[in-house]
């Protein structure tokens, strides 16, 4: 009878420890599937910025072969860079 009772007392406190391991468990996976997200919303605006910076790099060359080299050619692009990215950062806030 003795050993029925420390079985029975072995459960019940095996049984709460896999309850409370468990809601750990779904804790930590609700954050790691926001980091998830979040991540994925900066592999998007990196392949967006990409895309222009790709679009800017091929005006500058179609200039650079239309009118030749310039100096002023380069600082224009440059500066175009950084208007943008100005702009979008004022946007955010």
């Amino acid at each position: 009878m003795d050993s029925l009772v420390h079985a029975d007392i072995f459960f019940f406190v095996t049984t709460i420890a896999v309850v409370v391991v468990a809601l750990f468990a779904a804790v930590a996976l609700v954050y790691f599937i926001k980091v998830l997200r979040r991540l994925k919303e900066i592999a998007e605006e990196i392949k967006e910025e990409t895309l222009f910076v790709r679009r800017d790099i091929g005006e500058a060359r179609a200039q650079m072969k239309l009118e030749g080299f310039k100096i002023k050619q380069i600082i224009d692009f440059f500066s175009r860079l950084v208007g943008r990215r100005k702009i979008k950062k004022s946007r955010k806030i």
